[in-house]
């Protein structure tokens, strides 16, 4: 079991759609925070919160949208657990939807978070964007959109926290670099060469493929694991480190995850 954390109304909305197998905190302006006119404020006057983020589990992950302004109370907040291994996910919203404000919230949360995961306070920092995640989406609508972004943000944490924890089959947890600590996801089918990266993560320096193989290629699919082992040699011409992981699995399909890893600040 992990514990899951979210913050301001994104946040919030991702993590109660986590299946009840995880511990699920949700800290929002208005209920279990005072609501502040000035983002400012929530740096300056949150005091006694420390029962909010009373947990055993050594291990969590965060999830905030730096555009509303109670992301600023990330630090505070972040203080109190400081000795337990914080993966934070930071959710990137669609530049066009933002106002002013916002997008200045934004791009400071966005850079101060990245500054966070290069001193070490953060194990890691995962980046979901919701433009990149919409253009590949099967379909939503105006009134679906944020549902639709989350679930799939929903869905592809929910798969990466159970596999890292699982044994593989064949293959070894890859090992990242201390100083890899910004990442993001992609998600990728064999048979039809589909990818889609959930961030488009500049100067990509490690990688680890999580590969999820049904029962049918298993047995009878004699490519794959060439297919699987060239995706590595590629990586390796690029300078970029690599490992896989397969996991047998009951789905009709075989479909992988990468973590895409770097330790170089990114831009948006």
């Amino acid at each position: 079991m992990k514990v899951l954390i979210g913050l301001g109304k994104a946040g919030c909305e991702v993590v109660k759609k986590f299946s009840d197998t995880h511990k699920k905190i949700t800290i929002d302006a208005g209920s279990e925070l005072p609501e502040f006119t000035s983002p400012e404020h929530y740096e300056e006057k949150l005091t006694d919160y420390a029962h909010l983020l009373e947990f055993e589990e050594q291990e969590c992950y965060f999830f905030v949208c730096g555009a509303g302004k109670v992301s600023a109370a990330s630090l505070r907040l972040l203080e109190l657990i400081q000795d337990k291994k914080i993966n934070l996910v930071y959710i990137y919203p669609e530049d066009i939807m933002l106002s002013p404000t916002q997008k200045k919230l934004n791009r400071v949360a966005f850079n101060v978070f990245q500054q966070y995961a290069r001193s070490g306070l953060l194990n890691s920092m995962y980046i979901m964007s919701n433009e990149e995640i919409c253009s590949f989406l099967p379909y939503y609508s105006i009134d679906t959109m944020y549902e639709t972004i989350n679930e799939a943000i929903v869905n592809v944490f929910e798969s990466i926290i159970f596999y890292l924890d699982e044994k593989p089959m064949m293959g070894s947890h890859h090992e990242a670099k201390e100083i890899s600590r910004i990442r993001t996801v992609e998600y990728g089918e064999f048979k039809e060469s589909k990818k889609n990266m959930y961030f488009p993560l500049d100067n990509i320096t490690e990688t680890c493929y999580i590969n999820i193989v049904n029962e049918e290629d298993m047995k009878s699919n004699r490519e794959l694991l060439d297919l699987l082992k060239n995706k590595i040699r590629e990586d390796n011409e690029n300078n970029i480190l690599s490992s896989f992981v397969v996991f047998k699995s009951d789905y009709q399909h075989s479909f992988y995850y990468a973590i895409r890893f770097t330790h170089y600040l990114q831009e948006k």
